[in-house]
């Protein structure tokens, strides 16, 4: 690797930097915040999953980031694999330093935790070290879901991705340390692929540079109709697999729109695109017998003959036809002979239009109402107002950091259904345990973001509120672990106290002065109101402890700590009424 390219990668860390924390980072190491986002790339995290994952400190066995996919979204507590259609579940691993070569030590390290891992019967008390807390919760959550489907033996990749910033390369130690690693995953999973990556200096670069390009050129099998709205015409079956390939040879996921990306696909479809994939030729030609492609495109250009080139690609209809192109092609490359075609749309819309296409040329499948939230025009109206805060709302997710968005300045929806479960609702238990039925159910979502439910600055004040509640957690010397659950808790009862109600009346939270020289979300106001959560939180842990091992998840995701506050709450602002005598 040349020195020039040497200084490109820090130009390129110094300019992200710059573009994604203006502000500074933080307590985050934004060198591994770096890495891990130019390597997850493939999956369209948000930067709320990019932070659960990463786990690096004391105790952490060697690993930095964590995460767990099936079929490539994130897996959380929240997740329920179906036996009957097991996905392809992803482990991914990283390692990451900054100055240091790449060393068998940590390799061996890696070895260890896999083992620990892998056993899906090994408890916490057999683990060959202590890992923290919040390594310990992804490991049990993975031997939970994948052991729900193992029997099974759905596809497991196990992706372990060492960084260094140095140019060096493994040597024999690190080389016969990574052959104790594949031995040790054969011997849990001998049907799980392993993929251990060494990536130095060049490597990184290469990955830097491997950004998935914001335009793509699609080429016709034939001329296309040209209308006032956009082209329709065919393409050849392996042309579009061409197009939805990404620089790393996978799926690119990011030009599926995320408000229907990966939701249960319908196997009977399935089947029948695969079947007349394989009988090529028994069946008709292919776009005669499946409905094809649809592609929104902020703007179109034209290319070379027959080409396009499509700026900003959203495959919003066809993703399981999509799906299985790729997989079909991918097991079998099409040969010079393969001339079948598949119908495509290629639409060229405005934002408002976009969302009704979505809507629209979804609404033949059997996709679940939650997939289509983010097209209902109430997010469109909070999108509107946080944009006039500064903030940008990603109801599509990943979209405003794939422009390159500051960190800060980015809000998740599920990031704003929590705050507003823990500060209107007065739910911060199911904020915690169970925010996104608040997504699948029809009376729950209701509740929320129903068209009449509350004003739009409502929304925009509880996010505000739960991030000054997030800026003085992250203050505190608290591990990980407590500042997820606290977080919620400490929204719900600030808000309490601000409003002077155990109730958190939504006109008096709308009134509360979040950012202003005189508002009352001083340190030392959250100071006294965490002191009093965090001494029912230690009380009821220490209550619960079985062989005085204390569960602080089940305790923030169950009744208890909620009733416990809230009867305190009451006491203090809705005190009994004496009796007259």
């Amino acid at each position: 690797m040349s020195q020039n390219a040497v200084a490109a990668l820090e130009a390129s860390f110094k300019t992200w930097k710059e573009r994604r924390f203006p502000e500074g980072g933080g307590k985050l190491d934004l060198h591994e915040y770096y890495c891990i986002e130019q390597f997850t790339r493939p999956y369209t995290l948000t930067d709320t999953e990019l932070r659960s994952g990463m786990i690096g400190g004391s105790q952490d066995g060697g690993v930095d980031a964590f995460y767990i996919l099936a079929n490539n979204e994130l897996v959380t507590s929240e997740y329920e694999p179906d036996p009957k259609d097991p996905p392809a579940f992803r482990v991914l691993i990283m390692q990451i330093k900054s100055d240091e070569g790449f060393s068998p030590v940590a390799i061996d390290k890696l070895n260890w935790f896999l083992r620990d891992l892998l056993d899906i019967s090994r408890k916490k008390s057999d683990y060959h070290t202590a890992y923290r807390d919040d390594l310990i919760r992804l490991m049990r959550l993975f031997k939970d879901k994948y052991g729900l489907v193992m029997g099974d033996t759905p596809p497991l990749q196990i992706e372990c991705i060492y960084v260094i910033k140095k140019q060096v390369k493994p040597n024999d130690d690190c080389m016969r340390s990574e052959a104790a690693v594949r031995k040790t995953v054969g011997e849990c999973f001998k049907h799980a692929d392993l993929d251990l990556k060494f990536i130095n200096a060049a490597g990184l670069w290469t990955q830097v540079q491997s950004r998935p390009p914001l335009e793509r050129t699609l080429r016709w099998a034939l001329q296309p109709m040209q209308t006032p709205e956009g082209d329709v015409g065919l393409v050849k079956l392996k042309d579009y697999k061409a197009f939805i390939t990404d620089p790393g040879g996978r799926v690119a996921e990011r030009f599926f729109d995320s408000n229907v990306r990966g939701y249960w696909p319908n196997k009977d479809v399935n089947k029948s695109i695969a079947a007349t994939l394989e009988n090529a030729a028994k069946s008709p030609e292919f776009w005669l017998l499946n409905n094809g492609i649809t592609i929104l495109a902020d703007k179109v250009d034209a290319g070379a003959y027959l080409e396009i080139s499509i700026k900003d690609p959203q495959i919003v209809n066809g993703l399981q036809t999509s799906r299985q192109l790729f997989g079909y092609y991918e097991a079998n490359p099409a040969e010079s002979s393969d001339n079948r075609r598949v119908l495509v749309r290629v639409i060229k819309a405005a934002e408002d239009a976009r969302d009704e296409i979505i809507r629209c040329t979804n609404s033949q499948n059997q996709m679940p109402p939650e997939a289509l939230r983010g097209t209902d025009a109430i997010h469109r109206q909070i999108e509107t107002v946080f944009l006039a805060d500064g903030l940008y709302y990603d109801r599509r997710k990943g979209h405003h950091r794939d422009q390159g968005k500051p960190v800060s300045q980015i809000v998740d929806v599920i990031e704003v259904l929590q705050a507003m479960l823990s500060i209107v609702l007065l739910a911060p238990d199911d904020a915690r345990a169970r925010p996104r039925d608040y997504i699948k159910k029809d009376a729950l979502y209701t509740s929320i973001f129903g068209e009449k439910a509350f004003p739009l600055t409502l929304y925009l004040r509880a996010t505000q509120i739960s991030r000054r509640v997030t800026e003085f957690l992250e203050s505190q010397d608290l591990e990980a672990i407590h500042r997820r659950n606290i977080y919620f808790y400490l929204c719900m009862y600030a808000a309490c106290v601000l409003s002077g109600s155990a109730y958190a009346n939504p006109g008096k939270i709308q009134a509360i002065d979040v950012s202003g020289e005189t508002s009352p979300l001083t340190d030392s106001f959250l100071t006294i109101c965490y002191q009093r959560v965090w001494k029912v939180y230690e009380h009821l842990a220490e209550k619960d402890a079985e062989d005085g091992e204390r569960d602080y998840d089940a305790l923030a995701k169950g009744p208890n700590l909620l009733k416990a506050l809230r009867a305190g709450l009451k006491r203090r602002f809705n005190p009994p009424k004496k009796n007259k005598k």
